[in-house]
């Protein structure tokens, strides 16, 4: 593979055709070694198209035909037949996607663009677009315009989608809908090693920020430390299950060991979401007091789900009066109610809105990790013991190990339980995933008093294989690639 510089000009998520939605962007990048190439990126609606019966289920295809003029010259062109995936899902037919490589010289082009199913082949759609390669190599950091993602995986042949290892499936649309839940993105920064020097440290800080304020996102944001080179590459990812609606900028930024930003790139999007709206206030200066935070809020489910997120560190008595206080659905209650108990936990030396603040924090975290299926990770075992006990400081997770359900071992140095107000030093929780297909985990097992304590716990992880009926054994026999004692005993 070529490195290259990568200028890239993007039209996000355009859809350019009547008849066969297609979504098209391009990109124009230059090697370091030979002439710039543009990249151009199509995603072909799978509804948009007519899928025919062929071996093994049904399947369409489209004519593409491109030409690329310089004034009347045709410098380029290129016609082919792109297939589909067969599918026998005939309710929700899959898109597919096509990428093509240019190789060209600076200059103004046009490109022509017409693309047919081939079921209609007489129904034929046209797009133009002017395209201006202008690559100048300066002695600073350039870098690739971001570069969002379908998918990645690493490389195990050469293609067209293929960058530094890995192929990088392109996602061409700025839009994320409810049930798309990841935001993968991809970076490539040249010149780094002799801008700021050979194997020097610098950092790839990246972030979520609200498009029209420019205020960060709580909880999304990453960085990775990288050494300077020619090439250096980001692949990251942010959950963005919890992101709630709105219009966003995924920032990605180049600081040097001085912490001074050195490069910065942004990309737009938009998010629908079923996740409870944040107000940007809650970062803003105005934002004083816990009661500034919860009179910036009107929704009534966002006030609802702050208190029902309590119920891990309350007591039975304060659970029943969350439940009272929620199912009034009375704004002014809950928002009363919300103030009341952080000025409680805060006490006169804590700061209520610091504390609920980062609460929340965690809570989002438990929400985006530790969920089961559409329940909340604050319902859920785990999600409950993350925010009642905090952060486990050992968190080992055995998810292939034979003859064994999937399980993980949480272990505290010392924990402080917020239900009760009590300490405790070295004690361990074992969680088990007895769906396997889901991601719902169940206490089976834990040393903290008030908590499941089940001596025979281990015989539940290889139920499937080993059964025992005298209650005094508590010891399975032992099986090749079993470490459930040693994974116990010293966590990892």
């Amino acid at each position: 593979m070529k490195h290259f510089f990568s200028f890239i000009l993007i039209i996000i998520g355009q859809s350019v055709f009547a008849n066969v939605t297609v979504y098209f962007n391009y990109n124009v990048f230059n090697t370091l070694n030979s002439k710039p190439y543009l990249e151009t990126s199509l995603t072909i609606v799978g509804n948009s198209v007519k899928f025919l019966p062929v071996a093994g289920g049904e399947q369409a295809s489209v004519n593409i035909s491109w030409r690329i003029l310089k004034g009347t010259e045709v410098v380029k062109s290129s016609n082919y037949n792109l297939m589909s995936p067969k599918t026998t899902d005939t309710l929700n037919f899959p898109s597919f996607i096509d990428n093509q490589r240019f190789s060209l010289d600076n200059g103004i082009y046009e490109l022509e663009l017409i693309i047919a199913d081939n079921a209609f082949p007489d129904k034929k759609t046209n797009h133009t677009q002017k395209i201006v390669i202008d690559i100048k190599r300066e002695k600073k950091i350039y870098s690739a315009e971001i570069q969002i993602l379908e998918s990645f995986s690493k490389a195990t042949a050469q293609s067209v989608f293929t960058k530094n290892g890995y192929d990088l499936v392109p996602y061409n649309i700025n839009y994320f809908q409810k049930n798309q839940n990841s935001l993968k993105f991809y970076l490539e920064t040249y010149n780094t090693d002799s801008v700021l020097g050979k194997r020097s440290k610098f950092l790839y800080s990246y972030y979520i920020e609200n498009s029209e304020s420019f205020r960060k996102i709580p909880s999304w944001n990453g960085y990775q430390k990288q050494t300077a080179q020619k090439i250096n590459s980001l692949l990251a990812q942010f959950d963005i299950s919890l992101l709630p609606t709105g219009n966003y900028n995924l920032v990605i930024e180049v600081k040097d060991s001085l912490n001074k930003i050195q490069l910065q790139k942004k990309w737009f999007f938009q998010r629908q979401s079923n996740a409870p709206v944040i107000p940007d206030e809650m970062t803003d200066r105005n934002i004083k007091t816990i009661e500034d935070f919860f009179n910036a809020f009107q929704n009534k489910d966002s006030l609802k789900q702050f208190i029902e997120c309590l119920w891990p560190r309350s007591t039975t008595k304060e659970r029943e009066w969350q439940q009272i206080e929620t199912s009034k659905k009375d704004p002014n209650l809950m928002r009363s109610y919300s103030v009341d108990y952080w000025k409680k936990e805060a006490g006169d030396s804590l700061n209520p809105l610091v504390i609920w603040l980062e609460y929340y924090k965690q809570v989002l975290e438990a929400n985006a990790l530790m969920k089961c299926g559409k329940q909340k990770g604050y319902y859920t075992d785990r999600g409950r013991v993350y925010l009642q006990y905090g952060k486990p400081d050992k968190r080992s997770q055995y998810n292939s190990e034979p003859n064994t359900y999937p399980y993980e071992i949480w272990q505290y140095y010392r924990i402080h339980d917020k239900t009760t107000g009590r300490f405790f030093t070295n004690k361990r929780f074992v969680f088990a995933n007895f769906g396997i297909a889901d991601d719902c985990y169940t206490l089976i097992h834990s040393e903290v008093r008030g908590e499941m304590y089940d001596e025979r716990w281990k015989f539940r992880l290889v139920e499937r294989t080993q059964q025992s009926q005298n209650i005094d054994d508590t010891k399975p026999a032992a099986t090749y690639g079993n470490n459930i004692d040693d994974n116990y005993n010293n966590p990892r």
